[in-house]
């Protein structure tokens, strides 16, 4: 599974640095600007700080205008790499966008989640296919999860329904990690387990086939 992902934050010691990808310390600096200018008659000062924050990694810079972070582009941590092809290109997509556009982001990991649970085996309402999926093994902690993101922004809807009706970056980070920890349990495990079972000496399979014939 991907790295743990720390999105660029003012003021926080370390991030993950949009440039190197890296989860890096940063030293800031912070520029302050100030601007009279003649409107409607008037005298208006406007004042700006510029926020620059340089990684200890890479050496390059991150910068904030005021609270809005403009420089470089955001890209969201990377997809699990067992994570299908289909639903991995509506992710990448995502994780593009996403700090310019939560909504566009969000349509497209909406979908995404749907089309993994397509992968998995699973049609039907989002809701129908998480349940199976729980008891598949998915972790019942997920369905907690997707009712936190059900009711981001105090926008519930009727009790036992998951219906993502939220357009923040909050919900598509959200949506994000769902993402990889679907693929991480109901993929990346299974697999690994798969091939731990496959480098056993052939005698010791032979014996537990054995043992679970007589269960």
């Amino acid at each position: 599974m991907a790295s743990k992902y720390i999105a660029p934050q003012q003021g926080i010691r370390s991030f993950t640095c949009p440039h190197c990808n890296t989860v890096s310390q940063m030293q800031f600096d912070r520029h302050q600007f100030h601007e009279d200018f003649q409107g409607n008659g008037e005298y208006v000062h406007v004042s700006n700080v510029l926020t620059i924050a340089r990684c200890q990694t890479c050496g390059k810079k991150i910068i904030w205008n005021d609270d809005d972070y403009i420089y470089p582009e955001i890209v969201a941590s990377e997809p699990n790499s067992d994570m299908p092809d289909s639903v991995k290109t509506l992710y990448n997509e995502a994780a593009l966008i996403y700090n310019k556009s939560p909504r566009a982001a969000c349509a497209l990991l909406r979908l995404a989640v749907e089309r993994l649970c397509n992968e998995l085996g699973e049609t039907g309402k989002i809701d129908t296919m998480i349940g199976s999926l729980v008891k598949k093994g998915l972790p019942v902690i997920v369905q907690k999860a997707l009712d936190a993101v059900r009711v981001i922004g105090n926008k519930a809807v009727h009790p036992g329904q998951i219906a993502f009706d939220v357009d923040d970056k909050s919900t598509a980070e959200m949506l994000m990690k769902l993402l990889n920890i679907i693929t991480e349990r109901l993929i990346t495990e299974p697999k690994e387990i798969d091939g731990i079972f496959d480098a056993l000496p052939q005698s010791v399979k032979d014996s537990i086939e054995k043992r679970d014939s007589k269960c």
